[in-house]
């Protein structure tokens, strides 16, 4: 998905990752631990429909086996393993904003004076805040559902090929259309609303701050009501404009929902025929049927992550612009000039 950026958000984006200073072990851990939880989801839906299916066959509860104890497991495991995967990744994420913000702080301490005083108020807040919150973001909600939806994917597909291979490649193909197609649609159309909001947050924080600091002056001269008026027209702007930025998800979660059902539908065509003509016992196809319902939980959440990755781009080339005019006004800065010694007097 990062192909669709531009090669300044990409080489931009890229840098503020490095400044995060990620854990690439945390990282890996929340990856494992949060592809283990959706495959207790997809293991709890095939082992389901395999006992609802062998129920309706046999007579005796023994018959069963240890599928409703597994049931049990899984149900309980899935909700334990999504905590832990929070705790890891939030924990990782909010160790790197620490470290962006360190560094961010860093800089513009070292910079010139007149450099930090023309900058904007709302702005300089902007950027260290709501900036840096979505560069971070990048870890939980784009680079880690990618990660996991990845391995969920090729897990499940090559779980379902071994009850029945055409399954495995139905399933496969539906989730690249789900997990390539959509986020590759919506992420260009993303991108322009997206960037149009940062930029009208962006204003309206400036805007919050000037009137906060020239509320009095702004109160004798009159001027107060229209300052207001001018603020509560950016706010709606604001709120049209996430809405449309919205969009590109729904469109990617349209996709998704299509394509599952298109998985659902191909497996029990494919599937009742190889019952009907002896290749695949009839409790197998519940299951080759029911089992994408749950796959394709972990390719919903790439729509959104495509919309966070253009989110995280656009916060990280205004993070490296500030940083980059920081950097290079502080390397103007004269060193200062030893005073002279003072002469012996004789």
């Amino acid at each position: 998905m990062s192909a669709v950026l531009t090669r300044v958000e990409r080489r931009a984006l890229r840098r503020a990752v490095t400044l995060l200073d990620l854990n690439g072990a945390r990282f890996a851990a929340s990856a494992i631990v949060g592809s283990l939880g959706l495959a207790s989801a997809v293991g709890l839906s095939a082992v389901a429909a395999w006992m609802i299916a062998r129920a309706a066959e046999a007579t005796e509860v023994a018959a069963l086996g240890v599928a409703p104890v597994a049931v049990r497991l899984f149900g309980i495991s899935r909700s334990v393993l999504r905590y832990c995967e929070r705790l890891l990744s939030h924990d990782t994420a909010l160790r790197g904003m620490s470290s962006l913000r360190t560094r961010l702080y860093e800089i513009l301490a070292a910079a010139r004076t007149d450099t930090v005083a023309g900058l904007r108020r709302g702005d300089v807040l902007a950027r260290v805040g709501a900036d840096v919150d979505a560069v971070g973001d990048l870890v939980v909600r784009s680079l880690l559902p990618i990660a996991v939806a990845a391995v969920l994917g090729t897990a499940t597909s090559l779980g379902l090929a071994l009850v029945y291979p055409p399954a495995g490649a139905i399933l496969a193909v539906c989730l690249l259309l789900s997990g390539v197609a959509g986020p590759l649609v919506t992420i260009r159309s993303a991108r322009a609303a997206e960037l149009a909001r940062q930029e009208q947050a962006t204003d309206l924080s400036a805007a919050v701050v000037n009137l906060l600091n020239d509320a009095d002056e702004l109160r004798v001269s009159g001027r107060m009501p229209r300052t207001m008026s001018d603020l509560a027209g950016l706010e709606t702007h604001l709120a049209a404009t996430r809405d449309r930025a919205a969009r590109p998800a729904a469109l990617a979660a349209v996709i998704d929902t299509t394509a599952m059902g298109l998985a659902v539908l191909g497996n029990l065509l494919v599937g009742t025929q190889a019952v009907a003509d002896g290749r695949l016992a009839p409790v197998w196809l519940a299951v080759i049927a029911l089992v994408p319902l749950s796959a394709f939980e972990a390719s919903a959440a790439l729509g959104p992550a495509s919309v966070q990755l253009v989110t995280s781009a656009g916060a990280a080339v205004r993070i490296m612009a500030l940083l980059d005019d920081a950097a290079a006004s502080a390397a103007r800065v004269p060193a200062p000039r030893p005073l002279p010694a003072a002469s012996a007097s004789g």
